[in-house]
């Protein structure tokens, strides 16, 4: 017992390790803008990658049977998240100019771009696919009543027929590579189909490169962002960070915690329940009018926040 803690604590330093070099080689000038968008765009195109590879690498058919007898966990609780988001506004907490945005900032989360390195860390590869299913469930959630919200946002500011809930944008965004990577992984366990040895040493290799150049990259942001944000916080931010921090990984706890399902799982759910908001939610509201600088401002100061919670994750990982 003792070992294992030793050994996940020793995990989350090597996390704020790497992500303080991150920090300090953008405190130094040695990486700028360019080279945060850069790395952005590395780890976007290397995410299918890993991701396949972990499926197929990591995960069997019985596992997959017992993955899929829980997926629709993660729905039920964005619909929760979501519910309460709404709550919220009808209590009169959220400014009427942000409230698309505050929806889709108090749930949708940035899944893989952070949790791929947190649950590898905490979990191994073996906590990929059950952060998949997460991401699926947020996925789901951003492209439909995500990009949904911020459009109301944008037809209060500026006028327009009113959006509908389902669009030809938010389903084919739903079929992203990641997804699909995911799609193709499962598929080959189900079947199954033997992946060749070539196939599945070049995505190892690439997605080697996900997790430290993801890291790298949070610290980037971090250091962008600094702490000015938080001196200021607005009533409707300190209410996405508490979403990110405490509601989110809370709800998750209260829902897994009656189901018989595997341990690993229930603590890849709850640690992922609790991602920063996602940059995806700030350029859905640039391209629709909404306020897209309140929504990166929850993206920065959620990131930072989230390098702050880590020793409340790693003993999430431990004792939930």
């Amino acid at each position: 017992m003792l070992e294992a803690l030793q050994s996940s604590l020793s995990n989350v330093l090597v996390l704020i390790l790497v992500s303080a070099c991150g920090w300090w080689a953008a405190r130094r000038g040695t990486f700028g803008e360019k080279e945060r968008a850069t790395a952005a765009k590395i780890v976007t195109f290397t995410l299918p990658f890993y991701l396949f590879h972990s499926v197929v690498s990591k995960f069997s058919h019985e596992a997959l049977i017992e993955l899929l007898e829980s997926a629709f966990v993660p729905f039920v609780t964005v619909g929760i998240n979501t519910a309460i988001s709404l709550l919220l506004i009808r209590a009169g907490f959220v400014r009427r100019e942000v409230r698309g945005a505050f929806v889709a900032s108090f749930t949708g989360s940035t899944v893989l771009f952070v949790g791929v390195p947190l649950t590898t860390a905490l979990y191994g590869p073996e906590g990929i696919p059950y952060l998949l299913v997460y991401f699926f469930a947020n996925l789901v959630f951003i492209w439909t009543v995500g990009l949904y919200a911020v459009k109301l946002d944008g037809v209060a500011a500026r006028g327009g027929p009113k959006p509908p809930l389902v669009s030809s944008e938010s389903l084919r965004m739903l079929l992203s590579p990641p997804f699909l990577a995911f799609l193709a992984g499962l598929l080959a366990v189900a079947v199954p189909i033997p992946v060749p040895d070539v196939v599945a040493g070049t995505t190892r290799t690439i997605g080697a490169v996900t997790s430290p150049l993801a890291l790298l990259f949070i610290g980037m942001v971090v250091h962008s962002v600094g702490v000015e944000p938080f001196k200021h916080l607005p009533l409707e931010l300190k209410l996405v960070c508490a979403s990110c921090f405490i509601v989110r990984p809370l709800v998750m706890y209260l829902v897994t915690m009656p189901l018989d399902m595997d341990e690993t799982m229930r603590r890849v759910f709850i640690t992922s329940a609790a991602m920063p908001v996602s940059s995806v939610i700030a350029v859905l509201c640039r391209s629709a009018g909404a306020d897209d600088a309140f929504v990166s401002e929850a993206v920065g100061v959620t990131t930072i926040g989230l390098v702050a919670a880590l020793p409340l994750l790693w003993a999430i990982a431990n004792f939930a």
